[in-house]
């Protein structure tokens, strides 16, 4: 997020129970790879089934501490969505509302930098969320997986195009696939994506 929204953001919320999220991390070696699974591919109207927080600290992925949330089936979850995330209503059973999990991932990621595949698309779903509840978008810095892996291309084969399919990364990078399409799955394998990256930079 830009510095100046930011500060405008904090001066709206800085008295709120969110105020935290507004400041800069103080430790730089603390991030948190995310993950979401939705119902859809459009931003506008895709609705959220599950997100997963995974911590990298000090370029160590702390899978053990991750954090796994999913939600009430919403109306939208078919047929379509199923064959993707496997969520099937029976197992969104126990699911929160979505207030519920979206207070509980931000009180997790804290104003830490969010590390992600596609980070961008899983950041305009939660914003939709969060701008309707909490009357803000998250200002975390985020750090967006398949722009570091072309940058780390280029400078070492700057001759090959990148194929930028999530699994042909991983191989490349030696990274096992962890639970493809599910939201702690990926979330995981993008921490280990991150550190693999940032070892071989």
């Amino acid at each position: 997020m830009h510095t100046l929204k930011r500060i405008w953001q904090r001066h709206r919320h800085g008295d709120g129970p969110f105020s935290h999220m507004f400041e800069l991390p103080a430790d730089a070696d603390e991030l948190v790879a995310i993950d979401c699974e939705t119902t859809g591919l459009d931003v506008r109207r895709a609705e959220l089934v599950s997100v997963a927080a995974v911590p990298i600290s000090h370029g160590r992925v702390r899978a053990g501490a991750a954090l796994s949330l999913h939600l009430q089936a919403p109306a939208s979850l078919d047929a379509t969505s199923i064959r993707i995330h496997r969520l099937r209503p029976v197992d969104l059973r126990e699911g929160s509302d979505v207030r519920r999990v979206l207070e509980q991932l931000l009180a997790f990621i804290d104003n830490r930098p969010l590390v992600g595949w596609c980070l961008s698309f899983d950041m305009a779903i939660l914003n939709r969320y969060t701008k309707t509840l909490f009357g803000f978008e998250i200002p975390n810095r985020r750090i967006e997986l398949s722009n570091l892996y072309q940058k780390r291309l280029r400078h070492r084969q700057p001759e090959q195009v990148a194929d930028l399919r999530f699994e042909q990364v991983a191989a490349d990078l030696g990274v096992p696939v962890m639970g493809r399409h599910s939201a702690r799955g990926d979330a995981t394998t993008a921490a280990l994506m991150y550190t693999r990256l940032m070892e071989k930079s």
